[in-house]
């Protein structure tokens, strides 16, 4: 491939990441969430609302600045395999145009699936429109007659016409009130640190340290773990929300890796040339052919020559005992001692 295709491909590729998050902001902007009811009394609306732990812009950050910065340290410094790179290395100064391009293909590939899953979450918010656990503190909800939940007449009552009144909440408590299911903070966070410790098995060294490489993994893997937990304390999201946030981080994170990044090609290659290479049958040419006639006769000839005993037998009659087909071949050995 060309230096001009690849890089038409490349702005092909960065046309279409701009047009999924054009998506994005469109279903922000045009998309109203699905106006869901609820019961009086509902214990699991209940909760009082509490400053988030990790906010929306600190998420963001953090899900577009760790793995950017990890990819971008892994492929400037790693080695490139085989000798025709070491030797291009030293011609061409560590190939540092190589090197630029495999990271931006690497962090493009990470971008898109994170694209991917913040339009797959937001839809998914916007059709369900589940109510947060803060539901009732944050709307305070009245019904058309003017009534609340409070009243006793409402008690276990299903309502799906009311209005909020609580005069203290801003525009986005009360847009984010029936956003929950599923939750965003889980799918973004698992999504980016399951792929990054995905990135780091397949693009990592273990020559240093192997336990250092799954140690990084296991903490980044935490990570995501605990600002997913963080929403069910917070009150921000059942634990429901949470679980399928999670698992739709996971598995974007995989379905990005394995079939968009193709991270684990390399290997696979590596196990069909080897097979291939071990299953294919070698042509003869007619130099070889003689060459392995000669060979053959000689395999023969040696093959004619009688066995001689092992040195290490006392005596020519123990062994043959032991070995009676070899009785042709007896040969005079002493009776006495190791013969050398």
């Amino acid at each position: 491939m060309s230096k001009y295709t690849k890089l038409v491909c490349g702005i092909c590729d960065l046309l279409l990441w701009v047009a999924l998050m054009g998506g994005i902001v469109a279903l922000v902007k045009l998309v109203k969430p699905f106006k869901r009811g609820f019961f009086c009394g509902d214990e699991s609306l209940g909760y009082p609302l509490k400053e988030a732990t990790i906010g929306v812009a600190l998420l963001i950050a953090v899900a577009l600045a760790v793995p950017t910065c990890v990819i971008i340290v892994v492929e400037l410094f790693k080695q490139l395999p085989g000798r025709e790179a070491g030797a291009r290395e030293k011609r061409d100064g560590c190939r540092l145009l190589h090197r630029m391009g495999q990271l931006y293909k690497q962090a493009g590939y990470y971008l898109f699936g994170l694209a991917m899953l913040a339009f797959t979450t937001l839809l998914s918010k916007l059709c369900i429109g589940r109510l947060r656990p803060h539901f009732y503190a944050v709307c305070q909800p009245v019904l058309p007659d003017g009534s609340s939940c409070s009243d006793a007449q409402n008690e276990g009552r299903y309502i799906d016409s009311y209005t909020c009144s609580n005069p203290n909440m801003t525009d986005f408590h009360f847009d984010q009130l029936n956003q929950s299911f599923p939750s965003a903070h889980a799918s973004l966070m698992m999504y980016s640190m399951v792929y990054l410790a995905i990135y780091l098995q397949a693009a990592l060294s273990t020559r240093i340290s192997k336990l250092m490489k799954h140690l990084l993994q296991f903490l980044f893997v935490m990570f995501g773990w605990y600002v997913s937990l963080t929403r069910i304390t917070d009150y921000w999201h059942h634990w429901s929300d949470v679980l399928a946030g999670a698992l739709f981080g996971v598995l974007f994170a995989w379905l990005t890796s394995v079939y968009v990044a193709d991270l684990f090609a390399f290997k696979r290659w590596g196990r069909a040339g080897y097979s291939a290479n071990t299953l294919r049958k070698g042509q003869v040419s007619p130099k070889s052919s003689t060459k392995s006639q000669s060979n053959a006769a000689a395999v023969a000839a040696a093959a004619a020559v009688p066995p001689a005993l092992p040195a290490y037998t006392f005596g020519t009659l123990p062994y043959l005992a032991a070995h009676p087909a070899q009785a042709q071949y007896a040969q005079p050995y002493h009776n006495y001692g190791y013969v050398p």
